[in-house]
């Protein structure tokens, strides 16, 4: 297996160009074998990993020929585009004509203007019809997982002095205020909500800084080609959301962090969901600036607009919109595709879990993210950038962060966790100073 290592120089010697352009030239039919050959994920660029390949495919091509073995192709969005000469903006009318010429491979009655909802699901038809295309809702993917036996009773007893993070709205979704709180406190108010009063848990770091609840949401099928664990640790993008909301509450209008593929999995409750199709910025209203607050910088795309109590006065055109609607219950997973702005709705108490994940579908979306943040500059890219399989762009482009920004990224997780932490510690002491303060009042009544 020819592997490719990273170069500190920007272009390749000169006796391997016209070899690199030859490889260039092979990339089409090499993603067919790769798969085949067992050599998916891996680079060729040395001459000895070029003879390999040569090698390879005389040899596959003699295989086919003589038991016509079907190969399933590695494919990508877009083979040709190098994010080294030019912004990378992604076609969602020619992926929707693409998913529409792909519903014909399949014997399935597909929902063309609503959502499907999928149990028996082939990776490849995945692919070829939802991913980074339209949304989609897996039925039974969730079904051994662990994390579908939680309840109120086991977190109020194991994590109940245990800080969170959530918000809180007394008005509208305008006012929301962020606090971080002792989660049985938050508990007691599960059933405490209005139209205009709600509070809803949106904790990034909980379940990840606790592995034995964490492991209890894996992966599945559709998720488990991630290219995110490529990062840095330092500036991994938190993967794992503990989401619980009271009757009311709602997250804002918005597309994920880096534009990446996100999943959402009801554990209790029931959820609505509005979700708009890309292209429509201008009728959300769509600022455009504003940070992620991620490890590793990006831009923040969120909505002033609350889609379920619109101010239409305020925002007249977001009549104009269009939108799928959804409502999603307890074992029911929802991908969301890049690219697609949308809010949910928690029309009763509901606990959820939300992820996301970088694939061959989506990675040069994020790349272009983090290009476009200014961490890494675009001109640092190799000619031949291009010419790498997927996993390989985005371990060269994670090569070139540069120090201070793995220090900057570190330094946000441990202050987010530290000022939570010191909260807690503060709590306590609150706590225990009033618990004294009652038993002197009690002594003295006494």
């Amino acid at each position: 297996m020819a592997k490719f290592k990273i170069a500190q120089r920007e272009q390749p010697p000169k006796k391997l160009q016209h070899l690199r352009q030859q490889k260039q030239a092979l990339w089409v039919d090499l993603k067919s074998y790769l798969p085949l050959l067992d050599i998916t994920y891996s680079s060729i660029s040395s001459i000895a990993g070029l003879v390999t390949v040569i090698l390879a495919i005389f040899i596959s091509s003699k295989l086919m020929q003589s038991s016509r073995i079907p190969v399933k192709k590695l494919e990508k969005s877009e083979p040709s585009v190098n994010l080294s000469t030019k912004q990378f903006v992604y076609d969602h009318q020619a992926a929707q004509l693409e998913r529409t010429n792909n519903m014909d491979k399949y014997d399935f009655n597909y929902d063309r203007f609503g959502i499907d909802r999928r149990s028996e699901l082939t990776l490849q038809e995945f692919w070829d019809v939802y991913d980074a295309k339209w949304p989609v809702v897996l039925t039974t993917v969730m079904d051994d997982w662990p994390a579908r036996k939680w309840s109120t009773e086991l977190f109020n007893k194991t994590y109940g002095e245990q800080r969170i993070v959530m918000k809180a709205v007394q008005g509208t979704l305008k006012n929301a205020r962020g606090l971080a709180l002792p989660l049985h406190l938050f508990i007691q108010h599960l059933n405490d909500s209005s139209p205009t009063s709600w509070t809803y848990l949106e904790d990034e770091l909980f379940l990840q800084q606790r592995p034995e609840l964490y492991k209890q949401v894996p992966r599945n099928l559709y998720t488990e080609e991630d290219f995110f664990p490529l990062f840095p640790k330092e500036v991994q993008p938190w993967d794992c959301m503990l989401l619980w909301g009271t009757a009311y509450s709602r997250s804002s209008l918005h597309i994920d962090p880096y534009n990446w593929t996100g999943t959402n999995a009801v554990l209790k409750g029931h959820k609505k969901w509005k979700l708009f199709p890309p292209g429509q910025d201008d009728l959300l209203y769509v600022p455009q600036d504003g940070a992620c607050g991620f490890p590793l910088d990006c831009f923040k795309y969120n909505s002033p607009v609350d889609a379920f109590e619109p101010d239409h006065e305020q925002y007249p055109k977001f009549k104009q919109a269009m939108y799928l609607e959804l409502d999603q219950f307890p074992g029911e997973f929802l991908i969301i595709p890049t690219g697609w702005f949308h809010q949910a709705y928690n029309a009763e108490e509901t606990m959820a879990v939300s992820g996301q994940f970088m694939n061959r579908n989506n990675y040069l979306i994020i790349m272009e993210e983090i290009l476009k943040a200014g961490s890494i500059k675009r001109q640092r890219l190799p000619a031949y950038f291009h010419s790498l399989l997927p996993p390989d762009q985005v371990k060269y482009l994670m090569s070139l962060l540069p120090k201070s920004v793995l220090r900057k990224g570190k330094k946000l997780t441990e202050d987010i966790i530290q000022q939570v932490e010191r909260k807690n510690q503060k709590q306590m002491k609150e706590d225990e100073t009033r618990k004294e303060i009652e038993k002197k009042k009690k002594k003295k009544q006494n």
